[in-house]
């Protein structure tokens, strides 16, 4: 029984992360925003379930991601660093102070980097310039710094309230 609560309540979420990438993808509006959200839904099961749960839901969500969601560059960015990050955030959490937010961002920047090279040169080369990547990869910086600032947040929040649940 036991499993098969843990099975549904990861499939719930799996599909939820899913619907939230397919709808940003088809509004337009999600190029970014609906990978972030898709990556925080992900939090609370990782976190109550265990990493390998969490590897699990990341993997099966992005795979779903890359068959169904038409935005390329979205599953990339999902995939690549917004999926991955809440469950590498506790590893990050254990390095040192001063030399932890320059580990994050050298994470964050080489994998943006590469993300997005690949998109403006071998997926979409007509897309954009490549002096195009120096402003993205200032506007990135800004919105990683908000996305590492709202995931711990996320989890006081979200502990919160299944913590209310439980009582019930």
């Amino acid at each position: 029984m036991k499993q098969a609560k843990r099975i549904a309540e990861c499939g719930m979420m799996t599909a939820l992360s899913v619907v939230i990438m397919v709808v940003g993808a088809v509004l337009g509006i999600g190029l970014y925003a609906s990978p972030m959200i898709a990556g925080l839904l992900l939090i609370p099961l990782g976190r109550k379930y265990g990493v390998r749960y969490h590897l699990a839901l990341w993997l099966a969500v992005s795979l779903l991601c890359f068959l169904l969601v038409p935005e390329i560059e979205q599953n990339l960015v999902y995939f690549s660093f917004f999926g991955s990050y809440p469950m590498l955030y506790p590893y990050f959490q254990k390095i040192k102070a001063p030399l932890r937010k320059v580990c994050k961002f050298l994470y964050f920047n080489v994998v943006i980097i590469a993300v997005e090279a690949l998109v403006m040169f071998v997926l979409a080369p007509e897309a954009t310039g490549a002096w195009m990547l120096i402003v993205f990869l200032l506007l990135f910086n800004v919105t990683f710094v908000c996305f590492d600032f709202i995931v711990p947040r996320f989890e006081i929040i979200l502990s919160r309230y299944l913590q209310k649940l439980k009582n019930h």
